[in-house]
């Protein structure tokens, strides 16, 4: 009890001593201040740029200067006491950014010198939130092609430009695009002069579509944006419709050779289900795009459109994909690494310019996307239980490629005439076919689906 009571008198003897701290006792000690870049400067006249938050430190160097293999640190200066890995007279390799040790006693901090070249390039040119331009680097032109409802007159651009230039006409300023305009980026020595023109499409050679209540490419789900975005800025004279367009007759398709339309919905495995889900948009426009399949154009269908070839009669007696799920535009799993797929004919034109294509197989996505892996594929039972041959036969198709359990995920569909190529249809209905995720990661393999569908494209338009 004596030792007990000891310390219950000691804990409240030392309380006060607590309760008397305040903030006059913070210590304002800064180890990352030890460790400080404050100046650097090389080849005589070439200031760095020292940002103190990120720990970097960017040179700028003429557009013409070539040789950053041997550059001559002209000035250091860094903390009092502190030593780091390269010093004033040193001839240093900067072709790539380099890291600068900076130590002081036990503390240390890392820099990255990246020596720059002034540039002036516009990287990317939209229009109103909604039209991507394709900007021709060798050229210097940015390319725009606009339907007719669009008021050229009254436009606004969304410019993105090499880091550290500057633009004018500036950004974000209401524009009068009735005419070509030209627009000048400058970074020190660098300058580059831009000519933008918007030409209006009244007969497009490519549509896109989406989403039933969609009117504006910004109404899409994210899914679709990302598609109708690429095909913008990748397929000329393409335009993104909405379906009340295309039902009310606002859309000319007498020059038009492929329709796309990538639909983010629950996929069915039916005929009938297709036709009650689609009512509202497809089935109001059958008309109009059976004359249009009948007459030689053809179809991109990807995710829950794949079906409307069997409504086009593409597929013999309306037969449809019968292994279908998901549908979910912010859902799904994040993945750990690419995903991928065989292929039937690995010489086949779909697989050109593939990234890392080898072995008959092509990876899509990436590790850290997340993929809501709608799926609408042909599963080999019932009809399809002697494989892929009977399948075949049974739908008049051909496959492309299948997954790892057999089922045909991406297959072609005979024009009206029942050839195979221009006026057919291409289908996309694996999962690894997904254009957005709402969680970023590195894009590397993703950038197969770009490819595949610019190669359906161009085998449908030869």
């Amino acid at each position: 009890m004596n030792t007990l009571y000891k310390y219950i008198v000691g804990a409240l003897l030392f309380t006060p001593f607590l309760t008397a701290c305040d903030d006059s006792n913070v210590s304002n000690l800064s180890l990352s201040g030890d460790c400080k870049v404050e100046a650097l400067t090389l080849n005589d006249n070439l200031e760095g740029q020292i940002n103190l938050a990120n720990r970097t430190i960017k040179v700028k160097v003429p557009v013409d200067f070539t040789d950053k293999s041997g550059m001559t640190v002209s000035k250091l200066e860094i903390s009092k006491g502190a030593k780091a890995n390269m010093a004033q007279g040193d001839v240093v390799d900067f072709s790539a950014p380099k890291v600068m040790h900076v130590t002081n006693g036990d503390v240390f901090l890392d820099w990255t010198v990246n020596v720059k070249n002034d540039e002036a390039k516009i990287y990317s040119f939209i229009l109103d939130g909604t039209y991507k331009g394709s900007v021709n680097e060798a050229e210097h032109t940015v390319t725009f092609y606009l339907p007719g409802t669009v008021d050229v007159t009254k436009l606004v651009p969304t410019i993105t430009v090499s880091e550290d230039a500057q633009i004018s006409p500036r950004s974000g300023v209401v524009t009068d695009f009735s005419s070509p305009v030209v627009y000048t980026v400058t970074d020190n020595t660098a300058v580059s002069t831009y000519t933008v023109k918007v030409e209006v499409v009244s007969k497009p050679k490519a549509i896109f579509l989406g989403s039933e209540k969609a009117m504006v490419l910004d109404e899409l789900c994210g899914e679709e944006q990302e598609a109708c975005k690429w095909m913008l800025s990748n397929i000329s004279n393409s335009l993104f419709v909405s379906w009340s367009d295309l039902i009310n007759g606002n859309v000319d398709l007498s020059d038009c050779e492929v329709v796309w339309w990538h639909w983010q919905h629950a996929p069915s495995e039916n005929i009938t289900d297709f036709e009650s889900g689609a009512s509202a948009t497809a089935m109001k426009a059958l008309n109009t795009l059976m004359t249009y399949y009948k007459n030689g154009g053809s179809f991109i269908l990807s995710r829950a459109a794949v079906n409307f070839a069997a409504e086009l009669g593409a597929v013999k007696d309306k037969r449809c994909a019968n292994n279908c799920w998901g549908a979910s535009d912010d859902g799904g799993e994040v993945i750990g690494g690419p995903w991928d797929f065989p292929v039937a004919d690995p010489s086949c034109w779909m697989w050109e310019n593939i990234i890392g294509f080898e072995d008959g197989k092509v990876k899509t996505l990436d590790a850290g996307y997340k993929i809501s892996n709608c799926v609408s594929q042909w599963g080999m039972w019932g009809d399809y239980g002697d494989g892929h041959d009977k399948w075949a036969e049974l739908t008049g198709c051909k496959m492309l490629a299948h997954g790892w359990d057999g089922a045909i995920t991406i297959w072609e569909c005979p024009a009206a005439s029942g050839e195979f190529g221009k006026g057919g249809v291409i289908c996309f209905g694996s999962g690894c076919y997904d254009w957005y995720s709402p969680e970023p990661y590195e894009v590397n393999f993703e950038r197969n689906v770009g490819i595949m569908t610019g190669n359906a494209f161009n085998y449908l338009m030869k």
